[in-house]
């Protein structure tokens, strides 16, 4: 009874395990030379499977509708791009795009961030669809 009574705790300690863990989606490519969604903590392929991209971090400053700013903020993120195991840091910018770093041989730009920030409703960054243009430099 003891023993029945244990394997119990330990499915419900299992579940609770698998259920806080961080999901990755692994189903979503892209394609070099062309603009292509992403989203935060999903990992994409390139189309011929050699690369990957996986955003860590997003952080959205934009003005929101509504609001008259001083600036008029930006997207930034950091992120890892793969290429034959090996893992380089990315970080991206909207506006400051001096402070970029990109994988070498490779230019990554946000060209959108959807949705807009709007004045008085929470936005979070895994809500974020950042749309990217991959291109060979």
């Amino acid at each position: 009874m003891k023993t029945i009574s244990c394997m119990k705790y330990l499915l419900l300690l299992f579940l609770f395990t698998a259920i806080g863990c961080e999901k990755n989606t692994t189903d979503q490519t892209f394609t070099i030379g062309k603009e292509s969604s992403f989203r935060l903590n999903q990992i994409d392929y390139s189309a011929d499977g050699q690369y990957t991209l996986l955003i860590k971090e997003i952080t959205d400053s934009r003005c929101p509708e509504g609001v008259e700013c001083v600036w008029s903020g930006e997207v930034f993120l950091k992120g890892e791009w793969t290429y034959n195991g090996t893992k380089h840091l990315i970080e991206l910018h909207t506006v400051l795009k001096d402070k970029q770093i990109e994988p070498e041989g490779f230019s990554i730009q946000i060209v959108d961030a959807k949705p807009y920030p709007k004045n008085g409703v929470e936005s979070k960054p895994e809500d974020l669809v950042i749309t990217l243009l991959v291109q060979n430099n």
